[in-house]
């Protein structure tokens, strides 16, 4: 009973948006859109808050305090999984698994490249301080072995 009440309250609410939207020469879904953050009760589709687009359009617009009535929710569980699930081909996974692989080899050449440069620049350093004896002879001892 309470729900044909709701939805004849909502289709009088569309004629009339529709009629004032008609009259003033703007169009209804965008007058709609503008009146939302006005209302204290919002009815509509639960993908408008589930999708990221249209969330960040529209629902930001809505009042914190606000009222939603879901329509058609009888699905809605089936789309929030839906919405947080992610579909990966295989060749993709290998492909990214190769290119991964690619990426360590390279890293790990570098790390032995850099190393034996960084090894040799600072056997120079040493060389060059300990000839010109600025090395205390303790350190020259420990390099040395």
């Amino acid at each position: 009973m309470r729900f044909c009440r709701l939805e004849s309250i909502l289709c009088r609410l569309m004629t009339d948006l529709r009629a004032f939207g008609k009259e003033k020469g703007w169009c209804p879904y965008f007058l709609a859109r503008h009146m939302v953050q006005f209302a204290n009760v919002v009815v509509y589709s639960y993908q408008y808050l589930l999708d990221p687009k249209v969330a960040g359009i529209i629902s930001k617009e809505m009042q914190r305090e606000s009222v939603v009535v879901f329509d058609e929710a009888h699905n809605i569980d089936n789309v929030c999984i839906e919405a947080l699930s992610v579909s990966v081909r295989k060749q993709t996974i290998e492909g990214a698994t190769r290119n991964i692989n690619k990426m360590a080899q390279e890293i790990n050449r570098f790390k032995a490249t850099d190393a034996g440069r960084l090894r040799a620049e600072y056997n120079r350093l040493v060389d060059g301080l300990a000839q010109r004896g600025d090395l205390p002879s303790k350190y020259i001892l420990i390099l040395s072995s």
